[in-house]
């Protein structure tokens, strides 16, 4: 069995400042593979809505071993790994004429969108092949003990899905925000999404840097946290 796979042209309007993709889109284009696979298999985010069911992400882990510049021919792979159970494991890749540039591990976590209950793996199987995983983990990371506050992160329109919250590929842009980024790009981000940011609220954003390696804690304006991530930085 082969990971499931779509081509895609890298698109000018999603490169930033230093000529190159922004992670998100990078994110959002392996994402659409994974996307394109539940569809052509009857797990669309209608038919999926129509069961009263919906996958959010858990965390992921995303690791680049080169920037993509607009127009780059890529490859974006995934596959589902064998999952127990309320968590949905899946694994991506990034190739770019033929160099395996990135990959990403996630877990999602399935919904019952009337009760907001968990369901669980064998409750839902999705009929999918499960490959081996690939060689990374979603391991949690350790957050520091002291943070400091960078400022506030509105949430709007641009950020929506049809969930009506934040998108989770908006989450590495978001926090690039409030980085040096001009001759950087981001090696590698792992978040973990605790709860939902919906439209009109305001993020209160900390960090926390060691050397490129910077850690960040959103919360929400109900004091809930946000999200967590660790974020490595490198230079171009």
């Amino acid at each position: 069995m082969q990971p499931y796979e779509i081509k895609i042209t890298a698109d000018i309007h999603d490169v930033d400042e230093n000529g190159i993709v922004r992670t998100s889109a990078l994110m959002r284009y392996m994402q659409s593979a994974a996307q394109c696979q539940l569809t052509d298999n009857g797990m669309s985010y209608d038919e999926l809505k129509e069961k009263k069911r919906a996958f959010l992400l858990s965390r992921i882990r995303l690791e680049l071993d080169e920037p993509v510049r607009a127009y780059a021919p890529l490859v974006a792979a995934t596959f589902p790994a064998e999952s127990h159970g309320y968590s949905f494991l899946r694994f991506y890749s990034l190739t770019c004429d033929g160099r395996k540039i990135g990959r990403a591990a996630a877990v999602w976590a399935l919904i019952d969108t009337d009760t907001r209950a968990l369901v669980p793996v064998n409750e839902f199987p999705l009929g999918l092949p499960c490959l081996s995983p690939l060689d990374i983990t979603t391991t949690r990371f350790r957050m520091p003990s002291e943070l400091r506050r960078l400022g506030t992160y509105a949430v709007t329109y641009a950020d929506l899905d049809q969930n009506g919250h934040m998108n989770n590929t908006r989450y590495p842009d978001m926090y690039a925000n409030f980085l040096p980024m001009k001759g950087k790009r981001i090696a590698a981000v792992s978040v973990n999404y605790k709860k939902e940011a919906p439209k009109g609220d305001v993020l209160d954003v900390f960090c926390s840097g060691v050397g490129d390696t910077v850690y960040f804690r959103t919360l929400r304006s109900d004091g809930e946290i946000n999200s967590e991530a660790e974020v490595r930085l490198c230079d171009l």
